[in-house]
């Protein structure tokens, strides 16, 4: 059995509440209960069924409780079971959480009074709650997390002065010192830190050491220090191909920084580049060095095996890296060791020559993977490249997971792209894995153009989807909708549609949400309908 196979199953077992095969099949393959599919996970489905001694058992064999939602419509887990009432998971899960990750809602006020960089109200409320140092918030992020990614050096030192511990791990493994090597995906430099903030993270890597954190090879290796990294090998030849909590390898922070010598001093003493690290099923240093146009450091890596083909989660293979750096000396380099361009890393690019040639030489390429061509020529509207697609057979009404080629389309003011996609053919009603359908997209999001496009060309106005167990009138209340609400009730929307459970109708997603303006519609429209 293939992993994707094996993840597949973990998930239909802990959906159906089979506890006993489920632990069969973890019992094999332990390592599954971390997995997912689709951005969703095994513990997922186990909580979104009700079924306790399920999720009992995918805790105890590793799963993450706090998994951080990817997508903007995905809850917690936490949040997942409240809205069903299921109280004993809720409960499971909150227990759990804290004695691992020590989450605990004061963690929460502990995080914002950091983002916020509100020292003197931190302190005092240091003072009151100390045991807060240590709390998480839902994640797992301790307060010196919060500090490092949001570089506050006044507040890492007032935190290491209250007994923050420099190691603690969130619920992916990192440490606040590998939100300073590598940065955090879910909080970024360019978007989310204060203007008044250090923009240079590698002084708050080498302030980090000077506090104490422990000088290991993957710092040695970011800071390209190779005679430290000679040392530690010669102690431990392990860990030229080691991983660290964070699930990255030396050889990674090595060539993303461009050490060449630190990358020599790994691959001499062993370091494979394909090995699995985080994100990375191939390997990740081919890829980092050509995003930094680290030419030693390619040519080292291509000449130890590296693969240039590997993909990295949502990022594309090294040949696609080098063409959207315009890193020609690189490209010419990862050709030269057998990389190509996959059909849609051209499509991403908007290179509609490559495009056409690769259709020329196979038609079937035009349905490259679940995030495909299509998907890739719709998100950069590159209109030109969707028609070519179009010509050779595109599939328009194939299964997807958690988006695809019109969910893409979607973010496009004007709806032209989507309306071509829907005269050649695109159905409405073709929902993903979860039964979430277009239209409780567009609900989500409030579009009311979108959704009567959508409703134009056929789709089902009370759709009910299998992740929220509801319409996209109930799309549009739980996310506070209201005009999106009002519209769909002109449509003729159902306000209390009858193969809806109780807990997932539109006025208790509302009334969940706090979203008093639609509950109220709701609730009026619901009086001049009797």
């Amino acid at each position: 059995m293939t992993t994707e196979s094996s993840i597949r199953r973990l998930i239909d077992l802990s959906a159906a509440g089979e506890t006993a095969l489920t632990e069969e099949l973890l019992r094999n393959e332990p390592d599954l209960a971390r997995g997912g599919w689709g951005y969703f996970s095994p513990l997922h489905f186990a909580v979104r069924e009700g079924h306790r001694e399920t999720v009992e058992l995918l805790l105890r064999y590793g799963a993450d409780a706090a998994e951080k939602p990817i997508l903007s419509w995905q809850d917690s887990l936490l949040q997942k079971a409240r809205d069903r009432g299921y109280v004993d998971i809720e409960a499971l899960l909150r227990t759990h959480l804290e004695r691992t990750l020590q989450v605990k809602p004061i963690g929460d006020t502990t995080a914002e009074l950091v983002r916020a960089g509100k020292g003197a109200e931190l302190l005092a409320w240091l003072d009151e709650h100390p045991e807060a140092v240590q709390a998480g918030d839902e994640r797992g992020n301790t307060p010196l997390h919060w500090a490092v990614m949001t570089r506050r050096m006044e507040l890492i030192d007032l935190l290491l002065a209250k007994g923050a511990d420099p190691l603690a791990k969130r619920s992916d493994g990192c440490q606040p010192v590998h939100l300073a090597l590598d940065g955090d995906y879910f909080y970024r430099p360019g978007r989310d830190l204060p203007a008044e903030a250090m923009r240079d993270n590698r002084f708050l890597l080498g302030y980090l050491i000077g506090k104490g954190v422990p000088y290991d090879i993957f710092i040695a290796a970011a800071a390209g220090d190779a005679a430290k990294m000679r040392e530690l090998l010669a102690l431990e030849p392990q860990l030229a191909n080691a991983r660290d909590t964070a699930g990255r390898s030396a050889l990674y922070y090595a060539a993303k920084q461009g050490y060449a010598e630190a990358v020599r001093v790994l691959l001499d003493a062993g370091g494979e580049p394909n090995l699995a690290e985080r994100d990375a099923s191939g390997g990740a240093a081919l890829y980092a060095a050509v995003r930094g146009g680290h030419a030693e450091c390619v040519k080292l890596l291509l000449a130890h095996g590296a693969d240039p083909n590997a993909e990295i989660e949502a990022s594309g293979n090294a040949v696609y890296a080098a063409m959207q750096e315009g890193a020609q000396e690189l490209l010419e380099l990862l050709y030269a060791h057998g990389g190509t361009v996959t059909m849609a890393g051209a499509c991403a690019l908007g290179r509609v020559d490559l495009v056409g040639e690769l259709l020329a030489v196979n038609p079937a390429a035009a349905n490259d993977g679940d995030y495909g061509p299509l998907a890739q020529a719709a998100s950069c509207g590159y209109t030109s490249i969707v028609k070519l697609l179009l010509r050779h057979g595109a599939e328009l009404n194939g299964p997807w997971y958690a988006s695809n080629y019109l969910v893409y389309a979607f973010r496009y003011a004007d709806n032209e792209m989507v309306e071509l996609l829907l005269r050649h053919g695109s159905d409405p009603n073709v929902s993903n894995w979860l039964g979430i359908s277009y239209l409780h997209l567009a609900a989500k999001e409030g579009d009311i153009g979108l959704a009567e496009l959508l409703l134009n060309y056929g789709a089902d106005l009370n759709a009910v989807d299998e992740e929220y167990g509801t319409t996209p009138l109930g799309w549009a209340a739980k996310y506070g909708q209201a005009e999106m609400a009002e519209y769909l009730l002109r449509k003729g929307a159902a306000i209390e549609p009858a193969d809806v459970p109780e807990w997932a109708r539109p006025l208790a997603w509302a009334g969940r949400r706090g979203h008093h303006a639609v509950a109220e519609l709701l609730r009026s429209r619901a009086k001049g309908a009797v």
